[in-house]
């Protein structure tokens, strides 16, 4: 991939990942602003299960937000397109649309399709019963 290419990428993520700061950072503020007290326990229950989500969503937001952060560190060493597996190039055309891939579509396919037959496997390994009566 060119070095244009590359730095745009780096843009894009750079962007994401200001975004998702400033996301988290409203998310605390309306979090700290907010002392609802309820007369009703429902309504507060309500309220309390909607934070909840609310931080759940702000956690996933924060293993996207490290992906991105490891996507920049390799566009800076000059790993960024790189199998780490197999170690050859990822295609260009994976990047573009999943610039956080670290792996080429051969191997990533050959570790998913590992992971169903051992999937499989455990999941029969429950079926099998011994009844020595």
């Amino acid at each position: 991939m060119n070095k244009n290419k590359t730095a745009y990428i780096r843009n894009v993520l750079v962007n994401k990942m200001e975004d998702l700061r400033t996301s988290a950072d409203h998310t605390i503020l309306k979090l700290k602003k907010s002392d609802d007290k309820f007369p009703d326990p429902f309504d507060q229950a309500a309220v309390e299960a909607s934070k909840v989500v609310e931080l759940n969503c702000r956690g996933k937001e924060l293993n996207l937000l490290l992906d991105i952060k490891e996507t920049i560190l390799r566009i800076d060493r000059g790993l960024f397109g790189i199998c780490d597996h197999c170690g050859r190039p990822i295609s260009e055309k994976r990047l573009m649309a999943a610039p956080m891939s670290k792996l080429c579509v051969m191997c990533q396919e050959e570790i998913e399709s590992q992971r169903k037959k051992s999937k499989r496997r455990h999941q029969y390994s429950y079926r099998i019963s011994y009844n020595h009566a």
